[in-house]
């Protein structure tokens, strides 16, 4: 769940300098892809719910994560 939630995190994650942004981007899907696999293969049900509760809280935690970043 760690990792797919890092994974997400890193595919959303947008710093301007597009060299970081790509490598940032096939990390995050390097992370991604496997762990979701893995929650949907060996949890099923759970997986799919574990799923969509973790996609939740990188969302929170990224505009929660933007709107500090655009205070400043």
């Amino acid at each position: 769940m760690a990792f797919n939630m890092a994974g997400i995190f890193l595919v959303l994650l947008r710093t301007g300098d597009y060299d970081a942004d790509m490598f940032t981007k096939i990390l995050g899907w390097l992370l991604f892809i496997p762990s979701l696999i893995g929650l949907f293969y060996y949890y099923q049900w759970l997986g799919i719910l574990l799923f969509i509760i973790g996609v939740l809280i990188v969302i929170f935690i990224k505009s929660n994560f933007d709107k500090k970043k655009g205070e400043k």
